[in-house]
């Protein structure tokens, strides 16, 4: 365990990496044979869901148990391409997690699979700048929820979570930590600030935030 009591701690999609092509290619290579396709835009509106959220969006036309079945399948076919091929990071993610990764711990919170938080650490080379990391597919449990049990886990004492999204800003809340809005994601928080408009940013907001 780290001995780092400040953590940063970073959502996955829109944040740290852009996967949509690679995972809508992966979809469409199940969905293809039951005559269904998904579209960059349906994808897009389904980053930063939960397995069950996304098959409730993107397949409500089946009974549950078949469309989290479907759900599955489509999560599933993802994790050996992407393990092997990894997707596009945003610029400077590397240089400025080795940044961060000089005073502060470095966690991972996603609303993922398992498999999928690991295809991306280790297709990229980032597994070691990561101290931690939690996912909806090993917990169950929602983002608010993961951000507490890494915390507690690791006994970090303050930290700031960094995402894209309106679920992203909502689980930080949940979890009482200060939040930090990655403009360059898939969502749209108008106003919520404060704001990072580019990764290199991060270690003087981060700063700001934590020793501020």
């Amino acid at each position: 365990m780290s001995e780092k009591k400040k953590a940063v701690l970073f959502d996955l999609d829109g944040t740290l990496w852009n996967s949509a092509e690679e995972v809508l290619l992966c979809w469409n290579r199940v969905l293809a044979p039951m005559g269904r396709h998904i579209t960059r835009s349906e994808l897009d509106r389904l980053m930063g869901l939960t397995p069950r959220e996304i098959g409730d969006a993107q397949f409500s036309d089946l009974p549950p148990a078949e469309r989290y079945a479907l759900t599955d399948r489509c999560l599933t076919s993802e994790d050996p391409y992407l393990y092997a091929r990894g997707a596009r990071l945003y610029p400077n993610v590397r240089e400025t997690l080795l940044q961060l990764k000089a005073c502060y711990f470095i966690g991972l919170v996603s609303n993922c699979t398992e498999s999928y938080a690991l295809a991306f650490l280790h297709a990229h080379g980032l597994t070691a700048l990561f101290d931690d990391h939690e996912t909806a597919g090993r917990t169950g449990l929602g983002k608010g929820d993961n951000i507490r049990l890494l915390m507690t886990r690791n006994q970090i004492e303050k930290a700031v979570y960094i995402g894209d999204t309106a679920k992203d800003l909502s689980a930080a809340q949940e979890a009482n930590i200060p939040f930090l809005y990655a403009s360059w994601g898939f969502g749209d928080l108008g106003d919520v600030q404060p704001i990072v408009d580019a990764f290199s940013e991060l270690a003087e907001s981060v700063s700001t935030v934590l020793e501020g």
